[in-house]
């Protein structure tokens, strides 16, 4: 990266507010926050978060204070912006999701423009939502318009290795305002994997049968209908490439904003459907009528395939 730290805006990380730090050595890493992420992509903000993303990753120190032209270098150098595109967002997102102060008077150095990033909590409180559980994203994969609002997108989803809740597409529309067409188009360019799952249940000896559900078909032609019986499939599961990244202050800022009573916390009557675990099925106190438990590993009828049991 070709950002040249100066004196000027190099500044103790232990005078952070963020306690978010590039580590000497490693490849640049963008992190993204899922909840902050949908809130931006319902609001039309996604251009605007992903440049704050950017800037933080800039701000190799985690002063939150970088010099406009180091700032605008790193951007056209690291994520492929050009000038012009990097000032009119710079603009956009001021006020929002950062500040430029233009001059020594008001807070910048020997005359130069100083880009003041605002820290995770404002920016939470902006969009009205708690930032939830990081992941972050390598710097030269974070590319390119459409590829930014896709990593954005994908952040809703848990990386690769966590076990995933089904999810149909219109819930997964509901809570990102993302069409389903556009949804596929950002499962592409991320490289989101989808797992189909099944519904089963258990007979009156404990065994478990499948799900099927009969398909009628009428043929114009001959005029009969036809009928066959398939597995009852349930929403897909989705898991992102992002890789998990380490909480920072994302836990302290998600405790003060639920102490706050956030929206998130305001809707208690939202029923829970799958459960990954028996415990977190009889501790739900919100189970929906249709409940489903993962099964075992070692119960399921086909080897891998993903087998929920309706409760």
């Amino acid at each position: 990266m070709s950002v040249t730290i100066t004196k000027q805006n190099k500044t103790s990380v232990l005078n952070s507010q963020e306690g978010d730090y590039q580590v000497a050595g490693r490849s640049l890493f963008v992190k993204i926050f899922p909840e902050l992420s949908v809130a931006a992509l319902k609001a039309g903000l996604d251009k605007e978060l992903a440049l704050w993303y950017e800037l933080r990753a800039i701000n190799i120190t985690g002063s939150g204070k970088l010099l406009l032209e180091n700032a605008l270098a790193g951007l056209v150098s690291s994520f492929g912006y050009t000038q012009a595109t990097a000032y009119r967002l710079l603009q956009a997102g001021k006020g929002k999701f950062w500040d430029i102060r233009g001059s020594k008077l008001s807070g910048g150095f020997g005359g130069h423009s100083v880009i003041k990033i605002y820290g995770l909590y404002q920016v939470a409180e902006y969009l009205d939502t708690l930032p939830g559980r990081p992941v972050e994203v390598k710097a030269s994969d974070f590319r390119g318009r459409g590829v930014k609002t896709a990593w954005l997108y994908a952040s809703f989803f848990k990386p690769d290795g966590s076990r995933a809740r089904p999810i149909s597409r219109d819930s997964i529309e509901a809570a990102t305002g993302v069409k389903r067409r556009q949804q596929q188009r950002y499962d592409k360019v991320a490289g989101i994997k989808r797992v189909v799952n099944f519904a089963f249940w258990q007979d009156g000896q404990g065994k478990l049968v499948p799900w099927l559900k009969t398909v009628f078909s009428f043929c114009k032609k001959t005029g009969k209908c036809k009928q066959w019986q398939k597995y009852r499939r349930l929403g897909n599961s989705y898991n992102s490439r992002a890789l998990m990244a380490h909480r920072g202050m994302a836990k302290r800022v998600n405790a003060e904003l639920r102490h706050r009573s956030f929206n998130q916390d305001e809707a208690p009557g939202v029923l829970k459907r799958f459960f990954l675990t028996p415990g977190s099925l009889i501790r739900s106190s919100v189970r929906d009528n249709e409940a489903f438990l993962l099964v075992n590993k070692r119960d399921r009828l086909i080897k891998g395939r993903m087998e929920w049991c309706m409760t």
